[in-house]
C-alpha cells in the first residue's frame, strides 16, 4: 500500500495537459464555420396511391406473365379435342334452309301423331270403349 501513495504523490504535481489560449472563445465560431448553410424548407411530396399499388401490379404482370407462358411451354391436351370438334362444326355443310324443312317435316309429322292420338281417344269416349 505504501508504494501505491508513493506513486499518486507523484503525479500530484502539475497537469501535464494545456489548452491553447482563447480556445475556449474562438470554439463557438470555428464550429459554425464548419456546418452546412442552412437551406429553405421543402415539403415532402404527397404519396398518391398508385405509387403504393404499383408493385403489386407489376408483380401481378409478372405472375400472369409466367402463367401464359408455362401454359404454352407444357400444352394443354384437352384443348387439342375441343380443336377437332369445333373443326368438325365447321366442316358440316348442311344450309339453314335444308334445316329449318326437315325440322317443319318433323314438327308436322308430330302434330299429325298428336291428332290421331286425340281423335281415337275423343272416339273411344264417345262410344265408351275405354282400352
Amino acid at each position: 500500500m505504501r508504494e501505491e501513495t508513493r506513486k499518486l504523490d507523484y503525479l500530484k504535481g502539475d497537469n501535464p495537459f494545456r489548452v491553447p489560449e482563447d480556445y475556449i472563445e474562438d470554439l463557438t465560431p470555428r464550429i459554425m464555420s464548419r456546418l452546412p448553410e442552412k437551406t429553405e424548407y421543402v415539403a415532402p411530396q404527397k404519396v398518391v396511391i398508385m405509387d403504393y399499388m404499383r408493385p403489386w401490379i407489376y408483380l401481378a404482370a409478372v405472375f400472369a406473365g409466367l402463367g401464359l407462358f408455362v401454359n404454352l411451354l407444357i400444352g394443354n391436351d384437352d384443348l387439342d379435342d375441343m380443336v377437332v370438334v369445333d373443326s368438325l362444326r365447321v366442316q358440316n355443310n348442311i344450309f339453314q334452309e335444308a334445316l329449318s324443312s326437315i325440322q317443319a317435316e318433323e314438327d308436322s309429322d308430330y302434330l299429325e301423331y298428336i291428332e290421331s292420338q286425340y281423335v281415337g281417344y275423343i272416339f273411344a269416349e264417345e262410344t265408351g270403349d275405354y282400352e
